[in-house]
């Protein structure tokens, strides 16, 4: 299995943006997130949390966003990173 540093280069690298540094833990950066949304022109509001930046790309892409993907410290688990990267793949046409 794929670890969260891994998933979360493979989004940079789709969307062309980055690099990110991953805090303490694997946490995702809030950035990656926001990079995605302006890249990709999607309009997710940006004042919310990060489980809440990447369901609104998730339900972007017409997929839905389940209650695994994000965590109760407000980050989003692998899973819910995996969920992203194929939303970004549906925009970007990126290899599966």
């Amino acid at each position: 299995m794929r670890r969260k540093v891994d998933v979360v280069f493979e989004i940079a690298r789709l969307v062309d943006a980055g690099p990110f540094h991953m805090s303490t833990g694997s946490t995702e950066p809030r950035a990656l997130f926001d990079a995605v949304n302006v890249e990709l022109g999607l309009g997710v509001p940006t004042g919310g949390t990060k489980p809440e930046m990447a369901r609104g790309i998730v339900e972007a892409s017409g997929s839905r966003w389940l209650p695994q993907y994000e965590s109760a410290g407000g980050t989003v688990t692998l899973d819910g990173l995996h969920a992203v990267l194929n939303a970004v793949r549906f925009f970007t046409g990126g290899d599966a």
